[in-house]
């Protein structure tokens, strides 16, 4: 599902814009417009003697200028003059039978799916109810909670001449057929009120009645997001495709195949996205590859080398981004869940505090090998106190190494809890395959 984001293409337009003198482009190319998509190629010299020849159209579809940068670069610019438009046929589209009826078939079997997220187990039974549970070695559940039930006998009715209802992801808009499930187990942390949650399904045709997002929005409310080709037989609830049009800009003379300007500008914009750490940080929860979502690490010292901060405990890793719960880790102090939002504030649950002498103590007790080729694990306990248990919080921090990240400066970054309060935090990374060899006996990394 993964899907072309279309802010790239309109940034990468005015780029464009800012790389060149405006006062020599001469065209009645709107390059503002925001119905429009463009990705600007820069292809180097012409190939071709025709202009329309080297991409594959004709003149009459053509329009080029004439463009010259600050540095004196000049280049001949092609665009299209007419929108393209993607072709479908009628034929191919005609099927609008309402959401309600393409999955009745999902909903008359029965059908249960299910998804796993570290502690908890999730079970939706399509148009009956919601569960979260966690089964214990023995084969029965230590907890178990109904996020909401749905007992009407008949599935909403979607109005024929009712404006379909989208939702973003990834960048992009999905049509959804919504059904509100209610009534669940109460919640302590809202007065008792009942849990509820919303199932959203939504078009894939390669998906089949899969749970892409799960996420707790507000205490105790959830969503689900179900992608499933069922929907997908219905014109109306298939994502609209974005076209994106072509600009080829070709050098002139000497000069270079990518303006100067271009490639400083985008170091630049490379640089200001990672300044943190210059590290891609991928989460493992919430969707997969649909999200995309990249968890934003902070705290960088400006100027300075950021594994050196890091290990200072002055250059903090933040994970969790696009979920109810965010957390914290900064090396050699502590680990924090918070959950941040304008009507309550700042909530903050301290999961473990770092203490020298205390993961001594769990290193001999638990046997672990400090000469482990690939992994490291760090135990930060003394949290906050847990209610389920009456217990400190605790958790394990795992540093991995990954030489198979897609690149050299990337984290994967996620939360697990394995059991109640007790939480195994797990950072992968190809720099942490540095840090290894530095490990004394008890497996911590000596700071710079």
């Amino acid at each position: 599902m993964g899907q072309i984001v279309p802010w790239i293409w309109r940034v990468s337009l005015l780029l464009l814009l800012l790389l060149f003198d405006i006062s020599h482009v001469k065209c009645n190319f709107d390059p503002f417009s925001d119905t429009k998509l463009y990705s600007v190629n820069w292809p180097g010299k012409w190939i071709a003697e025709n202009p329309a020849d080297a991409i594959g159209k004709g003149n009459d579809e053509i329009e080029k200028m004439s463009m010259i940068t600050s540095n004196n670069e000049q280049y001949e610019c092609v665009l299209p003059k007419k929108e393209n438009q993607k072709a479908t046929k009628e034929s191919d589209r005609s099927d609008t039978e309402p959401p309600e009826i393409l999955l009745s078939t999902l909903f008359s079997k029965k059908r249960c799916t299910y998804r796993m997220e570290g502690y908890w187990s999730y079970e939706l039974c399509h148009g009956r109810h919601v569960n979260q549970f966690h089964e214990n070695s023995k084969g029965s559940f230590d907890h178990h909670y109904v996020l909401g039930a749905y007992k009407k006998s008949k599935l909403p009715v979607t109005p024929n001449d009712e404006k379909i209802p989208t939702k973003t992801i990834a960048s992009k808009d999905f049509p959804y057929y919504k059904l509100v499930m209610t009534d669940g187990t109460p919640c302590d942390l809202a007065n008792d009120k009942p849990r509820q949650t919303s199932v959203y399904y939504i078009c894939d045709e390669n998906a089949k009645d899969e749970i892409i997002i799960l996420k707790e929005v507000i205490t105790c409310e959830y969503e689900v997001v179900v992608a499933t080709h069922l929907m997908c037989k219905n014109k109306n609830y298939r994502p609209k495709e974005e076209v994106i049009n072509q600009i080829h800009c070709h050098s002139v003379s000497d000069s270079p195949s990518v303006p100067k300007a271009e490639l400083e500008l985008k170091d630049s914009i490379l640089k200001l996205q990672n300044r943190n750490v210059m590290y891609e940080v991928s989460s493992k929860q919430g969707i997969p590859s649909v999200s995309g979502k990249k968890d934003p690490v902070a705290s960088a010292v400006s100027g300075e080398d950021p594994m050196k901060n890091f290990l200072k405990g002055t250059f903090c890793l933040n994970g969790g981004e696009g979920g109810w719960w965010k957390y914290e880790f900064c090396y050699g102090r502590y680990v924090k869940q918070y959950h941040e939002d304008q009507v309550s504030g700042k909530t903050v649950i301290l999961l473990g505090t770092w203490d020298v002498n205390e993961h001594k103590r769990w290193f001999i007790n638990s046997k672990k090998d400090s000469a482990h080729k690939s992994t490291m694990e760090l135990f930060f306990g003394k949290g906050d106190v847990c209610d389920a248990t009456a217990m400190p919080r605790k958790v394990v921090v795992r540093l991995r190494c990954r030489n198979d990240l897609t690149t050299p400066n990337a984290i994967a970054m996620y939360l697990l809890e394995p059991s109640t309060c007790s939480y195994i935090l797990v950072i992968e990374s190809v720099g942490i395959c540095k840090l290894l060899g530095s490990r004394d006996e008890f497996g911590i990394i000596k700071s710079p």
